[in-house]
């Protein structure tokens, strides 16, 4: 009797009766046949839950400011656990970087910024999907490199030859610095000219905050104005000294936080925002050093 040996695990060995005549082609079809409906049930049992029933990964792409870089990766992978079927693509750089993407079409869900007015452009371009508001706060400090003495004090940030490094007057940072210079002109402790006396020192300005802090820690200038939360990041430890701003030439930056109009997730990234002023989410803002924002008048509302 002659014998049709069959391929794989897939048909057990038959035996054939020598008075049969059997279309070897066809055969070899049928066995393949069965092989792709065997794997299709395999990868099919293999797939999560989710994709079974139809039900695709949410994908939330949030543009947050370079300063909120590690918090938000935290609150990214706190809400990753809480909300399984959900992944977060976080975007960061300066907020006039972030604002220009969405204003050139750009795909976002959610635009974190550190401060208003970059918020209210995209508000008034008609790419916001709800009403702004503010979910945490911030503080200026001076940093100079550890091994460093050119500064010791504020006012020699102003004096010859220091080499100091800020952000762009349009990144919120630069701005935030530009004000507190000018605030420490106005009181007789420093010099009238104080201001310009240090910006006259700038040697770059950066195109955002995180780039102050690398300039200071590589020791390529001898000072950089930064946020508090800048000055604390792990990754610059053991390289920078901080000399604290006093509250009083301190301007608080304040970050807003919106939905955008074009997601086509709106419900989803509305949930992500909420957890982020939820109890849980401010405590994970607060481990990195930012501050609830204050209760003062918030223009988010207005117009």
């Amino acid at each position: 009797m002659a014998h049709v040996p069959t391929r794989g695990s897939l048909l057990r060995r038959r035996r054939f009766a020598p008075a049969r005549c059997y279309n070897v082609a066809v055969m070899g079809l049928k066995i393949l046949g069965i092989a792709a409906v065997v794997l299709g049930l395999a990868l099919v049992a293999c797939a999560p839950a989710s994709q079974r029933a139809g039900d695709a990964e949410t994908t939330l792409t949030v543009f947050a400011a370079a300063s909120l870089a590690e918090s938000f990766r935290a609150l990214a992978a706190a809400y990753e656990i809480a909300h399984p079927d959900t992944r977060v693509a976080l975007n960061f750089a300066g907020s006039q970087t972030l604002r220009t993407q969405l204003e050139h079409g750009a795909a976002a869900d959610v635009f974190a910024s550190a401060n208003w007015e970059h918020m209210a452009t995209i508000k008034e371009a008609g790419l916001l999907g709800n009403a702004p508001e503010y979910f945490a706060a911030n503080r200026l400090a001076v940093i100079t490199p550890v091994d460093s003495d050119a500064v010791q004090t504020l006012t020699d940030l102003a004096r010859p030859g220091v080499s100091v490094a800020i952000a762009s007057a349009e990144v919120p940072a630069g701005a935030y610095a530009r004000d507190s210079l000018d605030q420490m002109s106005m009181d007789e402790a420093y010099p009238g000219d104080f201001a310009a006396a240090v910006l006259s020192n700038v040697v770059t300005n950066e195109a955002s905050v995180r780039g102050v802090a690398q300039k200071v820690a590589l020791g390529e200038v001898d000072a950089g104005i930064v946020y508090e939360t800048d000055a604390a990041a792990h990754q610059y430890a053991g390289d920078i000294r901080v000399l604290e701003i006093p509250l009083e030439y301190n301007p608080a930056a304040r970050y807003p936080i919106a939905a955008v109009s074009t997601s086509a997730q709106l419900e989803a990234a509305l949930a992500f925002i909420q957890f982020i002023q939820d109890d849980s989410g401010q405590a994970i803002l607060r481990e990195f050093g930012f501050v609830p924002p204050a209760n003062v008048a918030c223009p988010c509302h207005a117009g």
